[in-house]
């Protein structure tokens, strides 16, 4: 995966290079030399990213402004070619004016999607459990997809901790892709510390994501140390009265069956899953009431977005099947760039009402 990650930089940095060169052959020397040393700064800024991950507070704003220009010659370079194949189909020539309208789009674009992912918001949902509980009902806060390093820091965690604990949670759930590749050591540490001052009554339980798998960052100790329960292929029941069961990521390929997971688990009791991929949900179904999942960020950008849709039964929001609830969340941070277009970065208030059948 950090191969992908760093041919995808690669490529959405040195071929808009490249086509600027190819196509623009007439460009005075000064522009191309202004453009190289941009492209060549991009390149050292991101391999910095990638290999040294300094935690940095003005290392992390020269990545968000390196970012904003790769993303804006990018789409410049994509609307361009666009225009260029049109104005061939129709014989015209390219006008210098529209040259630049394509990059003013560009910028306006990734500005919006930087806008769009700094704004984060609450997701409701309200969800009736039908089981015989000592409890009326329930309220969860839950977490995915942050990928700290990736335009989401330490600031932004501390910012949700504070909103969490503005309120009254039961439970609190994580649920996967805090990390990545892009998160340094130290943020991993620091980040674990303030989220583990999030307050509830029956406490904070966690699952990891593909990403953290990918990035190695899987040492239970790290949530142990802050309060914060592991379930890897396993459940608790939450004094007597729910379950929370732990999936691993798919990533992972765990050969337990679900049967042995929840071996002596008592089904009677309103059960919830943790799965950080949403696409088995149905081997949950015969043994939960609702699973809680993130991985897919909704698409995370348009176009994109039409990509991810069909890969999955429910890509963002709820789907119920009889007395089965799978919720999707977007999750909190984007993954690759800060950006979002047509989604957005969200965190999740679930409540749940528990009634006899």
């Amino acid at each position: 995966m950090k191969i992908f990650f760093i041919l995808m930089f690669l490529f959405i940095i040195i071929a808009p290079f490249l086509y600027f060169l190819y196509k623009f052959k007439y460009l005075k020397k000064l522009y191309k030399n202004i453009l190289g040393v941009c492209t060549l700064f991009s390149l050292i800024i991101i391999c910095m990213k990638i290999f040294i991950l300094p935690n940095n507070p003005i290392f992390f704003v020269f990545t968000m402004i390196v970012q904003f220009y790769i993303l804006s010659v990018f789409i410049t370079v994509i609307i361009l070619a666009l225009y260029q194949l049109l104005m061939s189909f129709i014989h015209k020539t390219v006008q210098k004016r529209v040259v630049i309208l394509c990059g003013v789009i560009a910028v306006a674009i990734t500005s919006f999607g930087y806008m769009t992912h700094f704004h984060k918001v609450e997701k409701n949902y309200d969800i009736v459990v039908h089981k015989d509980t000592d409890l009326s009902s329930l309220r969860i806060a839950a977490i995915s997809d942050m990928h700290l390093g990736t335009g989401t820091y330490l600031q932004d965690v501390n910012h949700l901790v504070n909103k969490i604990n503005q309120q009254s949670y039961d439970a609190i759930f994580l649920i996967g892709d805090l990390f990545d590749e892009s998160t340094p050591t130290e943020m991993v540490v620091e980040a674990l510390n303030s989220l583990s001052h999030m307050k509830s009554q029956y406490g904070i339980y966690a699952v990891n994501g593909n990403h953290e798998h990918f990035a190695n960052i899987l040492d239970p100790s790290l949530y142990q140390k802050n309060n914060i329960q592991l379930l890897n292929e396993n459940y608790v029941c939450v004094d007597g009265l729910f379950n929370i069961v732990g999936r691993e990521d798919v990533s992972a390929h765990q050969e337990q069956t679900i049967a042995q997971i929840i071996q002596g688990m008592d089904t009677s009791l309103p059960t919830f899953v943790l799965d950080h991929n949403p696409k088995r949900y149905q081997e949950m179904m015969n043994y939960a009431d609702l699973q809680i999942s993130g991985h897919t960020h909704a698409g995370q950008a348009f176009p994109l977005t039409l990509l991810t849709a069909p890969l999955y039964d429910n890509v963002y929001g709820l789907l119920q099947k009889n007395d089965f609830s799978l919720i999707v969340t977007s999750g909190y941070g984007s993954w690759g760039f800060p950006v979002r277009l047509l989604t957005h970065c969200e965190y999740l208030d679930i409540k749940i009402t528990f009634t006899k059948k």
